[in-house]
């Protein structure tokens, strides 16, 4: 009996900690996605918010967002406060506020935060625009929060490549801990007016990133002709040492990664034209046009690849798209195999459509890909320019264990009341267990935006306790 009953209060302690009761006690176990969130605001009246970026960092995966705002030459960084680092900020204090500050900084141009772990600490960095440079920026901290050193190192020489960034750099960090780096940059010609450029480290000594010699290598990947765009490149790195580059290019989303030219299977584009392979995954119409903005999530094999952009027809609504990587038989960017098979690699789904006649109220959107491989991604919406934009998610069935075909579109948080937006600059990241965190903005015409954030609980499911 006395064992019984101690089973019973351990039990009951453990359910206080950990939130919220699960009325369905059948099973211990539960997909990450089954789990409720909780939205709450971060900070009330924040003016000019840029640049909005969250992560999950360190060995115990503590949540973490950072943003650029106003004018400021400052990235703004907040973390969940530990013992060893006590809150300043946040709801009731629970979370820990600080910047980087560096005067060069163009506000604006602050790339997602990009995290590495290591043996005893772990990394933060960001990569900026200084007008002449790409600028790298890092900070390292112990797994317990407390600060271990900072710096920061000038990466690409913009004038080597043109006149000007192009939105954001996209960022990620290598295994060793080296940085790379995607960019778009203005060029100074009408012939080729934009060039996408990758940095990646090869070691030695050489200037092809900027004229001071460094360990890195600059690569133009693809350019745009005539009076052809691009947009800002979305990065990723996979595990399995996978790296792919999404982008706008002159009315299509495209992807670029590396290839080695093959019987029937050439490269097109890199370096000397033969280094890389650039495909389209979708392509504007007559009536419709295709979204500057390009987000590409990779999982943990090269085979879970997503990439997240919009699409505008007069016909239909602005329309949210996932193209998810298939290898063939799919329906959309059309590929090459050995020997020279043609087949559709992606397939291409339109989830939502936004029911805007105003062009400026196009959504913003972010993507992740859980640990069992689906494509997760959050948006604002709003059924049309007159109603209250909101949170949202989407994400495939089968991630709920649903074998019927389709998405599922699941509302985080909504407006209070009339005339207040929710969900613009949704930055969206999923730990180790896929459960999911969000920063954001509130938005209301006469008031400075609330800088929000969500979150997932972890679901506490009760067992049966059976006498020995």
């Amino acid at each position: 009996m006395k064992k019984y009953f101690r089973m019973l209060i351990a039990l009951v302690i453990i359910i206080l900690f950990t939130g919220a009761i699960s009325a369905d006690a059948a099973s211990l176990s539960g997909t990450a996605a089954n789990n409720p969130w909780t939205s709450q605001t971060f900070k009330d009246s924040e003016d000019g918010v840029k640049n909005l970026s969250t992560a999950f960092v360190g060995k115990y995966k503590i949540p973490m967002l950072s943003y650029n705002k106003g004018t400021l030459h400052r990235i703004f960084q907040a973390h969940k406060a530990t013992d060893a680092v006590l809150g300043n900020c946040g709801p009731n204090n629970a979370w820990y506020c600080n910047y980087w500050e560096d005067s060069a900084l163009i506000p604006g141009t602050v790339s997602p935060m990009a995290t590495i772990q290591y043996i005893d600490t772990h990394a933060i960095r960001w990569a900026y625009s200084t007008g002449t440079m790409i600028r790298g920026a890092w900070i390292e901290l112990m797994h317990d929060m407390t600060p271990v050193d900072s710096d920061w190192q000038d990466l690409i020489q913009i004038s080597k490549f043109g006149s000007a960034l192009i939105g954001t750099p996209s960022l990620q960090i290598k295994s060793g801990g080296q940085y790379e780096i995607a960019v778009t940059i203005l060029g100074s010609g009408d012939l080729y007016p934009y060039s996408l450029v990758y940095m990646h480290y090869v070691g030695g000594s050489n200037t092809s990133c900027s004229n001071i010699a460094s360990g890195y290598q600059c690569d133009v990947i693809d350019q745009s002709y005539g009076s052809g765009s691009m947009g800002a490149p979305s990065l990723q790195l996979a595990d399995a040492g996978t790296v792919g580059i999404a982008y706008y290019k002159s009315g299509e989303m495209m992807y670029a990664y590396p290839h080695a030219p093959v019987m029937g299977w050439p490269s097109n584009c890199g370096p000397g034209g033969n280094t890389w392979r650039c495909i389209s995954i979708y392509a504007g119409t007559p009536t419709g046009t295709v979204g500057k903005v390009a987000k590409l999530a990779l999982g943990q094999s090269s085979s879970e690849r997503g990439i997240a952009f919009t699409y505008d027809d007069e016909l239909i609504p602005v329309t949210l798209f996932h193209a998810d990587y298939v290898g063939s038989g799919g329906n959309c960017g059309y590929d090459l195999r050995l020997g020279g098979n043609a087949t559709y690699k992606w397939q291409c789904v339109d989830l939502v459509y936004f029911y805007y006649l105003n062009p400026a109220l196009t959504p913003s959107f972010s993507i992740e890909i859980d640990p069992e491989g689906y494509s997760v991604m959050a948006y604002d919406y709003r059924m049309d320019d007159m109603g209250n934009a909101a949170l949202y998610i989407v994400y495939p069935k089968a991630r709920v264990g649903d074998p019927n075909p389709g998405w599922i579109a699941q509302k985080i948080d909504g407006a209070p009341v009339y005339g207040v937006d929710t969900g613009d600059q949704a930055a969206l990241s999923l730990n180790s267990s896929g459960m999911g965190f969000i920063s954001y903005l509130q938005e209301e015409d006469y008031e400075l935006d609330d800088l929000k954030i969500a979150f997932q609980l972890y679901r506490t499911l009760l067992p049966i306790i059976t006498r020995p």
